[in-house]
């Protein structure tokens, strides 16, 4: 008989389900990223210390051409001469965060009215979407993608989808199945009727096309706001309705509509889960907290009541039990057009802002004009309010533009000077700086042509927080079950801003209630997950963005992991097993202890992780076990020397032992 020398290097290892094979799951470029799952104001970006990070951009403004700076998105909707076919604007943020014309990149355009900017395509690259009124010759014009790239935009890499005089347009997950999905809303037919559907066209892995859109009935619909108004974990869709049939029933006096999701896996929208609120030529609408009692309110800009310009606008108040229509505040404005909510100088409190276009009473007119300031009303009780000085203003937003260390507001102007029409629609846009309830202490002028802009409510989409969760994909092969260990991050977190990591671990592929842990936090980066061992694995980021809508960026999230088993496994858990290991005359000894009743695997790897010989499988009770290896691989063939490892497996615990074997 052939003698067996064994050199046992770690006689009676336990390992307690941390074998040797260790490794890190590690997610650090934009592809990496990219597969997660997130909602329009998350997104991966080519930035990053290695190739990727992931954003999160609560606010209106967006850094498009990653230079650090705030960058402005300008739809022009025609001249003097009514051109409708003339160039929109981007206005690049320079070195001192101001903006001017010689820093300008203009895009064809056809009367663009609003705009938005997403990663629609994950790409990592932001792109820039245009509603499109009217391309000189019709209504039923396409509206634009410009896509993003390293390179910028450029006219040959668009996307056109029809619409019908679009104005506003909205990004946003309605069906939260990782694609974005776009929200038009329709003013005007080709038949001049403003009985139109307003449009989603939902995102697929294939893009978007007309055959995967739903219609929704609107009256002329120029603004959207999407929110959980209900707070029962869909999105809801509030149109403003602006006017009546131009050619028929030519009336302002409209209610507004608000469309609530329905479905679980598969949200829908139609007129059977529709409400309907009092407006008045309503132009604009926002939706925020503006209370504080924790249900969302909404602001509609009444722009005319088909007598009088000088009519007051809306706020609607929030409850359990939904909308009605009084009570409700009123708020006097001049043709409100559009509006904004934010906490503009930093009390607590939201403010609004209402862009003015237009100064005319009843008959016989006493004043006409389009040169008439814009409101702000100051939260809580909205009762004092301060003028910024406009002209035929049809656009706000607030947030940082500037290095002064304060909000700012931005306000497109669209017509200037007398009559209803003004003079002239070539204007300058203001950004007011330092707004308080004195005034302003700065503004800066950048030039517009009837400029509109985008109407995106500041924060989180679902409640208006400053809060933004992104999911990562699912981490596992299905085959092994992993401990976790240390999990660490690499961000940068602006001052006042915060980042939280969770994990979950579970069985199956798609999570859930039933076979997934609850989210658990990790205390800082560097800390132990603290999640029960299991097949698969995954974490959320939840930033917390500071007043002025700044939020982290992550470069890198990692988490350690040990394989316990190679098997299925389950997740009963044993008392510790003892595994001895030693040489004899005839082999290699294994013994080993049971407390209770349990599947036992037992088996021989070489170095490379292959197998050599199944030792044993199958269910053994309580006692103790003597086994032996007898230095043969499955062919009978006796192995060559050399370092192998014994891993015995026990329900769900490993143990590996490593061996030097030699003939």
């Amino acid at each position: 008989m052939r003698k067996i020398a064994v050199v046992i290097i770690m006689a009676c290892l336990f390992v307690a389900g941390q074998s040797a094979w260790a490794g890190t799951w590690r997610e650090a470029s934009q592809a990496d990223f990219a597969d997660g799952d997130f909602n329009a104001n998350v997104f991966t970006s080519t930035e990053g210390s290695d190739s990727g990070c992931l954003k999160s951009n609560p606010g209106a403004v967006y850094d498009l051409n990653k230079d650090g700076r705030p960058d402005l998105v300008i739809s022009n909707m025609h001249d003097n001469s009514t051109n409708f076919n003339i160039n929109s604007y981007v206005y690049w943020g320079k070195h001192d965060w101001t903006f001017s014309a010689d820093s300008c990149l203009q895009l064809p355009t056809h009367g663009a009215t609003g705009n938005s900017v997403a990663d629609l395509n994950k790409d990592g690259n932001l792109d820039i979407i245009f509603s499109s009124y009217n391309d000189n010759s019709s209504w039923s014009t396409n509206s634009l993608i410009y896509w993003g790239s390293k390179d910028g935009f450029h006219l040959n890499d668009t996307l056109g989808l029809p619409t019908l005089g679009a104005h506003a347009n909205c990004v946003v997950d309605l069906n939260h199945d990782g694609q974005l999905d776009i929200i038009f809303a329709n003013y005007r037919g080709a038949d001049y009727s403003n009985n139109v559907n307003s449009y989603i066209y939902w995102g697929s892995k294939d893009g978007y096309n007309v055959g995967n859109r739903t219609d929704l009935p609107t009256i002329g619909a120029t603004d959207i706001a999407v929110a959980d108004l209900n707070k029962d974990g869909r999105l809801d869709i509030v149109f403003t309705n602006r006017q009546g049939d131009y050619g028929g029933s030519f009336t302002f006096n409209l209610p507004s509509y608000i469309y609530y999701g329905q479905g679980t896996s598969n949200i829908t929208y139609d007129t059977s889960h529709r409400d309907q609120l009092e407006t008045h030529g309503a132009y604009g609408v926002s939706v925020d907290d503006l209370d504080n009692d924790g249900w969302l309110d909404i602001v509609f800009s009444n722009c005319h009541d088909g007598a009088s310009y000088n009519i007051k606008s809306y706020i609607y108040w929030g409850s359990s039990s939904g909308f009605t229509s009084l009570p409700r505040t009123e708020l006097s404005t001049k043709a409100g057009y559009c509006n904004a909510v934010a906490d503009i100088n930093h009390d607590g409190h939201k403010d609004i802002i209402f862009a003015n276009w237009y100064d005319r009473d009843s008959l016989p007119y006493t004043v006409d004009t389009h040169d008439v300031p814009s409101y702000v009303y100051w939260g809580p009780d909205f009762t004092s309010k301060t003028d910024l000085p406009s002209h035929g203003a049809v656009g706000v937003i607030v947030d940082k533009m500037s290095q002064n260390g304060t909000k700012d507001v931005l306000i497109t102007n669209g017509v200037q000077g007398p009559g209803f029409y003004g003079t002239t629609f070539n204007t300058w846009s203001y950004i007011y700086h330092n707004v308080d309830k004195t005034g302003y202490t700065g503004c800066d002028s950048i030039p517009s042509v009837y400029g509109h802009i985008s109407t995106k409510d500041n924060g989180n989409a679902h409640n208006r927080s400053k809060s933004e969760t992104y999911g990562s994909s699912v981490f596992g092969n299905g085959a092994d079950t992993y401990e976790w260990s240390s999990c660490s991050w690499v961000a940068a977190v602006p001052e006042s801003t915060s980042v939280e990591v969770s994990l979950r671990t579970g069985s199956t592929t798609v999570p859930d209630e039933i076979n997934w842990s609850g989210w658990i936090p990790v205390a800082k980066s560097g800390s132990k997950a603290g999640v029960p061992p299991a097949k698969y694995a995954q974490y959320q980021l939840t930033y917390n963005s500071n007043n002025f809508f700044e939020a982290p960026m992550i470069d890198e999230i990692s988490v350690d992991y040990q394989i316990m088993t190679g098997g299925s496994g389950d997740y009963r858990s044993y008392d510790r097993v003892d595994v001895n290991i030693s040489s004899n005359i005839t082999g290699i000894k294994i013994s080993y202890n049971l407390p209770q009743e349990t599947s036992v695997d037992i088996a021989v790897y070489n170095i490379e992780g292959r197998l050599v010989k199944n030792i044993f499988s199958g269910a053994q009770g309580p006692g103790q076990y003597f086994l032996l290896w007898n230095g043969k691989n499955s062919n009978n063939h006796m192995v060559s020397s050399g370092i192998y490892f014994c891993r015995s497996k026990f329900g769900n615990k490993i143990y590996d032992n490593k061996i030097v074997f030699v003939k």
